[in-house]
C-alpha cells in the first residue's frame, strides 16, 4: 500500500470536559471535512474526566484518514494549580489548558487551539500556515465586546486593553516558540495569584499577558452565532457558538441549521437533540440572570478602584514619581559636588596670589 506523504503536520488541541464531548464531535467533523487534505493533522484533547464511551463517539465522529485523536488527562500535572484557577458559572478548569500548551509540548513550535463548541466551514490549514513573527499569538476579534457596550467598557477600564484590539481566546494560533522564550506560562501564573479576573478568565489573562502582540485574523475565522449585520456570510469560516447563542439549547440560533447538517453526521446526534428537547424553561431563565450578573460585574469590575488596570497604573505613575526624584536627587548631587569641587580650587587660586 501506497504511503501518502503530506506537506507537514498540523498540531490541533482542544480541551474539554465530559460535557462538552458531543459538541467536540460535531467541531472535528467540520474542521476533518473542510481541512486540506494536503496536511496530517494530530489531534489532542486535554482533559481530565472523559469517559471511555464518550471518547469512543468522538473518534466515530470523522472518518478522515489524515487524521489521528489523542486524549491526553492532565490532572495529575496541573493539580497544583488547580486550587488557583478562579472558575464560575460554566467555566471549568479546562478553560485554563491552553495556557499550558507551549511547555508541555516543546516539540511544536506553533500550535492551534480550538474550542468545542465550533463549525468550522472553511480550510483550517491556512489560519495554521499564518505568519506570526514574533508575535505571541494570531486570534479574531471578540464580536460581544464590539456589540455589547458593558463588556467594551469593562475590558478597556479593567483590563487596559482597546475593545477592538481585545480578541477572543476561543480560536488561537500560539507561537508555542514565543510563549517558552518569554515564560507566559510562568508571567500567567503570577498574575494569577495576583489578580482574579471574573469575567473572561483565562481570555482575560491571555488578552493582558499578549496585548500587542497578536496577529489579527478577520471576523470570519471567528463569527459569533448571532446576526450582525456588518458581516457578509460569504466571509463565513467559523462560526463560534457561545454563551446565549448554541443551538443545542434554543430554537432559532443563526447558522443553527449549519450546525445541525454536522450533528447529524455523527454518533452524538440523538445526544444533541434530546438535549434541546429537554433544556428546560428554568434552565432557560437560569441562562437569562447569569447573562445579567456577567454585565453587573463588568460594570462593577470596570469602575472598581482596585481592578488590574488602575492598580497598574498607579504603580507605573508611582515608579515615574520615584525615578523622577531619584533622578534629581542624582543631578542635585553632582551639582553639589561640582560646586564643592569648584570651591576648593577658587580656595587655593586666592592662597597662591596671597
Amino acid at each position: 500500500m501506497k504511503k501518502t506523504l503530506y506537506k507537514g503536520e498540523i498540531p490541533v488541541f482542544f480541551a474539554v470536559d465530559y460535557k462538552y464531548a458531543p459538541m467536540l464531535g460535531v467541531t472535528l467533523r467540520s474542521m476533518l471535512q473542510n481541512a486540506s487534505k494536503d496536511y496530517f493533522y494530530k489531534v489532542y484533547v486535554l482533559t481530565t474526566n472523559l469517559a471511555d464511551d464518550l471518547k469512543e463517539k468522538v473518534h466515530a465522529s470523522t472518518d478522515a484518514q489524515n487524521a489521528s485523536i489523542e486524549f491526553i488527562s492532565l490532572k495529575e500535572k496541573l493539580d497544583a494549580y488547580s486550587n488557583m484557577f478562579h472558575l464560575r458559572d460554566y467555566y471549568s478548569q479546562e478553560t485554563y489548558f491552553r495556557l499550558f500548551i507551549a511547555s508541555l509540548y516543546p516539540e511544536y513550535d506553533k500550535v492551534l487551539y480550538l474550542d468545542s463548541d465550533l463549525l468550522i466551514l472553511d480550510d483550517i490549514s491556512k489560519m495554521y500556515n499564518t505568519e506570526l513573527g514574533d508575535n505571541l499569538l494570531g486570534a479574531a476579534v471578540e464580536e460581544t465586546v464590539l456589540t455589547i457596550n458593558e463588556f467594551g467598557e469593562y475590558v478597556e477600564k479593567a483590563l487596559g486593553v482597546k475593545r477592538e484590539n481585545y480578541f477572543n481566546a476561543g480560536i488561537i494560533l500560539i507561537n508555542a516558540k514565543k510563549f517558552r522564550e518569554e515564560k507566559i506560562q510562568e508571567k500567567f501564573v503570577k498574575l494569577l495569584n495576583r489578580f482574579p479576573f471574573r469575567i473572561a478568565q483565562d481570555q482575560d489573562y491571555l488578552n493582558v499577558l499578549c496585548k500587542d502582540r497578536v496577529v489579527p485574523f478577520d471576523l470570519g475565522w471567528n463569527k459569533t452565532s448571532f446576526e450582525n449585520p456588518a458581516f457578509d456570510d460569504k466571509d463565513l469560516k467559523i462560526v463560534h457558538y457561545k454563551m446565549m447563542w448554541r443551538p443545542w439549547k434554543y430554537d432559532g440560533i443563526t447558522y443553527g441549521d449549519i450546525f445541525w447538517d454536522y450533528a447529524d453526521q455523527t454518533p452524538f446526534a440523538q445526544t444533541l437533540r434530546q438535549m434541546k428537547e429537554t433544556y428546560s424553561d428554568e434552565e432557560k431563565a437560569k441562562d437569562k440572570v447569569l447573562i445579567g450578573n456577567m454585565m453587573k460585574m463588568c460594570v462593577n469590575e470596570a469602575h472598581d478602584f482596585n481592578n488590574y488596570w488602575n492598580t497598574i497604573r498607579r504603580e507605573r505613575i508611582g515608579a515615574g514619581i520615584l525615578e523622577f526624584f531619584g533622578t534629581a536627587v542624582t543631578s542635585a548631587r553632582a551639582l553639589a559636588k561640582k560646586a564643592a569641587s569648584s570651591s576648593v580650587k577658587n580656595v587655593k587660586a586666592l592662597l597662591r596670589l596671597a
